[in-house]
């Protein structure tokens, strides 16, 4: 899946590049700023099974070597014509936690938070690269609520290498959390859950004024939904994967759909309840604890480009269900609206880092 807009729109702006190293797909989005719009360029993913010798849509654990290659892949695939780049690193690979700290340390953080620090990450902390955010308004009970981020010196280090064999000049790396939130959530105030659904897993966060409350991975992802209708169906992961992208649990609705679309459905909802069922009761007990109702779940990452998938869990969970719409903060052909639309959730990722790059540059 890739596009080239280039010469649509010819101009001598700055172009940049957001990319996305998940763990079935790369993802790339080349994005320019032109008269205070976004300018969609070009855009592109490749499917990392084959190079790890495994069906489209399987999670991979690829080394630095083989990810550099696919990237130079889809880089070259997709046209892309920038090497100023930002890269996101992936949620498992990192620490994101809330912890509080007496109100009085506030000018003093870059002296508390890494002796702090040491309480939550299980390796020395020189083996770490540190961020934090303050998050509170306001102290409470005499505490501020402080944002920790880690992210390894070894996990750094490989995206350095993934990048510069790419060739590629890195501005930053971000963890994948905060790249989903920018592109698929407005500056609204009221508290969002997002649910970034990925092949191995999914990730849920609640987003409160644009910044991160809470945090956790759901070991259930789209991957889980092929090999189940696999071995359910009888037939094999390709063909599988193949059917869930053409039918999805919607398939069967269609008129003089074959019997296969709705053993599929069934297979589906059936892989999915879990998940439903966690969604619901994660949602349920921050808004218990909130005292207030989340105003909408919204689905990003891949997983949620399944079709009917915002049907299925409307029927399951009381919140408003949005589908993210990444592209929509861009301007591109309208001929491409409900293309890019149908792509939206798998580059919120990559269209978050892109975006943020542009501010940088101003």
């Amino acid at each position: 899946m890739d596009l080239s807009f280039s010469k649509l729109f010819a101009t001598e702006s700055k172009s940049v590049i957001g990319v996305d190293i998940g763990s079935s797909t790369i993802k790339v989005v080349q994005l320019r700023r032109e008269k205070g719009r976004v300018v969609l360029e070009t855009y592109g993913a490749i499917a990392l099974g084959p190079y790890a010798g495994v069906e489209i849509g399987r999670a991979t654990a690829l080394g630095a070597d083989k990810l550099s290659e696919a990237l130079k892949d889809v880089i070259r695939e997709a046209n892309v014509t920038t090497g100023d780049a930002a890269i996101s690193i992936p949620y498992a690979s990192s620490l994101v936690t809330i912890i509080k700290l007496p109100a009085s340390t506030q000018k003093q953080l870059a002296t508390v938070v890494p002796i702090e620090a040491r309480k939550y990450i299980p390796v020395p902390i020189n083996e770490v690269v540190l961020d934090w955010f303050v998050i509170s308004d306001k102290p409470k009970d005499d505490k501020i609520d402080v944002l920790l981020v880690a992210i390894h010196n070894d996990t750094i280090a490989k995206f350095k290498s993934i990048a510069a064999d790419a060739q590629l000049a890195i501005s930053f790396f971000e963890i994948e959390v905060f790249s989903a939130v920018r592109a698929a959530l407005d500056h609204g105030l009221a508290p969002v859950a997002v649910a970034d659904m990925g092949a191995g897993t999914t990730k849920f966060y609640i987003v409160e004024r644009g910044l991160i409350r809470e945090s956790h991975i759901i070991n259930s992802g789209s991957q889980d939904l092929t090999l189940a209708a696999s071995r359910a169906l009888s037939i094999s992961v390709l063909q599988a994967e193949e059917r869930k992208r053409t039918w999805g649990l919607a398939g069967s609705a269609a008129v003089g759909a074959p019997p296969a679309a709705l053993e599929l459905k069934r297979s589906l909802e059936l892989s999915l309840s879990p998940l439903a069922s966690e969604l619901a009761r994660t949602i349920s007990s921050y808004e218990q604890k909130l005292n207030q109702p989340l105003s909408a779940l919204v689905l990003t990452g891949g997983g949620a480009s399944l079709k009917g998938l915002k049907e299925y869990l409307q029927g399951k969970i009381q919140n408003d269900i949005r589908l993210a719409d990444p592209f929509g903060k861009t301007s591109a052909p309208a001929f491409l609206e409900s293309v890019l639309k149908d792509a939206g959730p798998e580059f919120a990722v990559a269209v978050g880092l892109a975006l943020r790059r542009l501010q940088e540059l101003g």
